[in-house]
């Protein structure tokens, strides 16, 4: 049996100052989580996320994150920019970026789950993840009697919480909808967290097919609406006016501030 904590209780236990802090799925923005990290003041922490988005976005404007290692950051209703991120990019800031692309990440995060400390990735000279270093130090060349390859460090995050549609007694949990790079994240992780929309049997989960196994996983989050504002395959749509609301206010300090205060603070 995998033990069943409140949203309150995972984030306190596992996400602390420091904490190197996976928050998945690719396409999914696990704003629940995100929103308890806030509520609780979790300072220092360093982000791992391939679909950025908004929740980056509420993270880098509430102070929490020292550290950001994404694949994007932005609004998916606009045209709107995240606006946190807009400024700390073009103002400067004392979180350290990492952008990386999508292959890059999920490469990170494999080397991660093998236990060596790189990966070789095609080369991306030309780009600005070589030209410009956005990756901030995470690419570098090997030489050895093979070649010579581009490298992308190994990303092993302390914590990943992990999105699902099902989860079982056991832990297992199925994903429902883009997979990306969450199996690897799961497989690189210390501790893996799977928040799921609903709780079933061993065989509806079976029958469903297992994503993450739950030999992976140290603990469930049941939480309905675990994406909301962001939609769920199946289960419900993107709240399209709340993304449109939060663009109107994040555009100013001010204006984020006040979303802060009554959306996160005081739901």
């Amino acid at each position: 049996m995998t033990p069943v904590l409140g949203l309150a209780d995972a984030v306190r236990t596992y996400v602390r100052p420091g904490s190197r802090v996976y928050l998945g799925n690719f396409g999914a923005q696990l704003f629940c989580v995100g929103h308890e990290m806030i509520r609780q003041g979790v300072r220092d922490v360093d982000l791992v996320i391939a679909s950025g988005g908004l929740l980056m976005d509420q993270l880098l404007g509430a102070g929490v994150l020292r550290s950001a290692t994404y694949g994007h950051c932005w609004s998916p209703v606009g045209p709107a920019p995240a606006h946190n991120f807009r400024r700390a990019a073009e103002g400067g800031t004392a979180v350290v970026l990492h952008e990386m692309s999508l292959g890059l990440l999920t490469a990170a995060l494999t080397a991660g789950a093998w236990g060596v400390p790189f990966l070789p990735v095609p080369d991306r000279t030309g780009t600005g993840y070589v030209d410009e270093d956005w990756t901030v130090g995470r690419l570098d060349t090997v030489t050895c009697a093979f070649g010579t390859s581009w490298v992308v460090r190994a990303e092993v995050p302390d914590v990943a919480f992990v999105h699902v549609d099902l989860a079982d007694p056991a832990g297992n949990g199925v994903v429902r909808g883009p997979v990306g790079e969450v199996v690897v994240a799961a497989q690189a992780a210390g501790v893996v967290v799977l928040v799921a929309e609903e709780l079933a049997s061993g065989g509806t989960v079976r029958a469903a097919g297992i994503t993450i196994p739950g030999l992976l996983v140290s603990a469930v989050v049941h939480r309905r609406g675990a994406l909301a504002p962001d939609g769920a395959l199946g289960r419900y749509d993107r709240d399209i006016a709340a993304y449109e609301r939060y663009a109107r206010l994040a555009a100013t300090p001010e204006g984020f501030r006040s979303w802060l205060d009554e959306d996160v603070l005081g739901a």
